[in-house]
Order: structure tokens, then sequence, then C-alpha cells
């Protein structure tokens, strides 16, 4: 008698393709993560206690600074929104620029770059050393500066016009407090004695051997009674005195004699 052997039948068992596999993989990873990340995140993400504020401050305080940004403290450290806090900063008038950083466990760190002022401009404004507008509050415009004004897009080369004018006449009766450029490209300029000196168009420094020479030279004892001097001619410059009565000028430039 034979045996007859007995087996079980054999049961395929279907196996993934290679991409579906890598794919649940890559999901497994993820989902393992971001549990991870849940866990760890009250520990690694804490609220932001403390502000630090960098950079010299002569017209701020660090208090300025911390009501700028005074919505981020309610926030987690990485939940702070940096570019949001830095345009927040940068809306002060005196803040130059400004950036914004976290340091890790609950700080954020502010660095400061606070506007040199260089001068008054027009009516309640200033402008910064880097020929830079801005308005700060009535009470923090030194009056001791120099006035400025031209149009837009005008304000550096007023500025270094300034500065030229204010070198080159540095020791003279003529010493500029002030200079304006108005929309026509005429030039005027001041002194500290509130003579004012009409240079009209084109560049006003080509003035300067005239003021320095025959107007110097004619008006030096007369000074306190001019109201303005009017540059504007090609051959010589004429006067407009304060009383209305031209004194004599010895012939050494033509003058006018009129109310200003």
């Amino acid at each position: 008698m034979s045996a007859t052997s007995l087996r079980s039948p054999s049961i395929a068992t279907p196996s993934l393709p290679r991409p579906v596999l890598g794919v649940l993989a890559t999901a497994a990873t993820v989902a393992l993560l971001m549990l991870l990340w849940t866990m760890v995140a009250p520990l690694v993400n804490r609220p932001v206690t403390a502000l630090r504020v960098d950079g010299a401050l002569n017209r701020l305080s660090p208090v300025d600074i911390a009501i700028a940004v005074d919505a981020g403290l309610n926030l987690r450290l990485f939940d702070a929104d940096l570019e949001t806090l830095r345009e927040h900063v940068e809306a002060l008038p005196w803040v130059a620029s400004a950036r914004v950083s976290r340091v890790w466990p609950d700080v954020l760190a502010v660095k400061v770059v606070e506007r040199v002022p260089y001068a008054r401009w027009g009516e309640g404004r200033m402008i910064d050393s880097n020929s830079q507008i801005f308005a700060p509050s009535a009470d923090e415009i030194p009056q001791s500066l120099p006035l400025l004004s031209a149009p837009p897009g005008h304000e550096a080369e007023a500025a270094a016009v300034f500065d030229d004018l204010r070198l080159r006449l540095s020791g003279s009766a003529f010493a500029p407090s002030g200079l304006a450029l108005d929309a026509r490209g005429e030039w005027r300029m001041s002194n500290a004695v509130g003579i004012e000196l009409r240079l009209g168009q084109g560049d006003p420094r080509e003035r300067l051997p005239l003021i320095l020479g025959a107007v110097s030279t004619t008006l030096a004892h007369q000074l306190e009674k001019v109201a303005y001097i009017d540059l504007r001619y090609s051959n010589g410059f004429s006067v407009g005195w304060k009383d209305g009565i031209a004194p004599p000028t010895g012939g050494r430039a033509p003058t006018v004699s009129r109310k200003p």
C-alpha cells in the first residue's frame, strides 16, 4: 500500500511596489516627526519673556523700542514674525534701520541704528546724515541746526551744496545758516545775522568768488543794515537795505536800494 503525502496548498502573499513602499515610509517618518515636534515644541518654542536692545541710542530709549514690538512679546519665540517687528521698529522717526533676531530660549534681540541729525528740513521735518527726510515731534527738532529745503528728489544735492558752502565760507560774515532750492531751480542762502543771498539758478558755488571778493569788501561795515544781496547779475550784485535807504558803497558794485 503506497502512502500519499498531503501538503497544505501555498497561499501567495501580495507585495507592494517599491515606489509605494517608499511613499509609505516617508509618510510614517513625517508622522513620527510631527508627533515628536508636538511633544517637544513647548520645550523649544518658548514664550518670549525678554527684549534685548543693542545699538548706540541718543534720541531713543529701550522703552521706545519695547513699545514698538509689544505685540511680539505675546508670542512664542519661533512664532514671532521678525520682518513685521522690524517694520514696526523702523517706523519710529529716529530709527535709520533695525534688525530683529531670536535668541533662544526666550529673547528677542533688536539691533538699532539711530539717525544722525544733519539739518532741519522745511516745516516740521529734519534730514539725517544720509539725506533721508524724517518727521520727529516738534520738541525734538533742535532749532540750532541749519534750515534746508528743496523739491523732492533734491535732498542729497541740497545737503552736498550746503556742506561746500559752509566749508568755504567758514569764518566769513556770510557763513550759511540755511539753504533753499525752489521749484524754479533758484537757490537762496541765509546767514546767522539774517541776510538772504539770492544765488539764482545753476551751481551756487560759482558765486563764491563774488561773495568773498566784491561783496565782502563793499559791505564789510554795513552788513547790519543789509536785508538781502541779489547775486543774479552777470557783472555784480544788488543790495536790499533794511530801512530802505542805501548807504554809500563806494561804487564797488551796482546796488539797488529797495525794501525786502
